[in-house]
């Protein structure tokens, strides 16, 4: 997908629930706005249901995050529509809790997005 020019209308991709690309699972949903395996970077709206709570955790990846809709509260401050974070993914972060569920934009550069927890065969948060 990866091009000098790229655009993505968010209403002509379909929502997938997330099982490999951010490992999350439990009613995450994504949509792949643009992937450049090349360059290692990824955008995607990611949809979180209400109640969810992410785990601490970490990436082969930094990310930014912006939220859309919603709250997220990462590691105890509350984050709305307009707010950002950014993660180094290689040191550990999180928890985040989506109380009332939460759509939010992401972007990832480096080699995998997908999450990694303490005690799994790639995790060392």
């Amino acid at each position: 997908m990866g091009s000098a020019f790229h655009i993505a209308h968010r209403w002509e991709i379909d929502w997938q629930d997330d099982v490999d690309v951010l490992t999350l699972g439990h009613g995450v949903q994504v949509k792949i706005l643009y992937r450049d395996d090349e360059t290692e970077h990824v955008d995607m709206l990611v949809r979180f249901p209400a109640g969810y709570v992410e785990p601490r955790h970490n990436h082969a990846s930094s990310h930014s995050v912006m939220v859309l809709e919603g709250v997220q509260i990462a590691e105890g401050e509350p984050l709305h529509p307009g707010d950002y974070l950014w993660a180094d993914g290689t040191r550990p972060h999180g928890p985040f809790e989506y109380p009332e569920g939460c759509v939010v934009f992401a972007s990832f550069h480096g080699p995998s997005s997908q999450h990694r927890y303490e005690g799994s065969p790639a995790g060392d948060v």
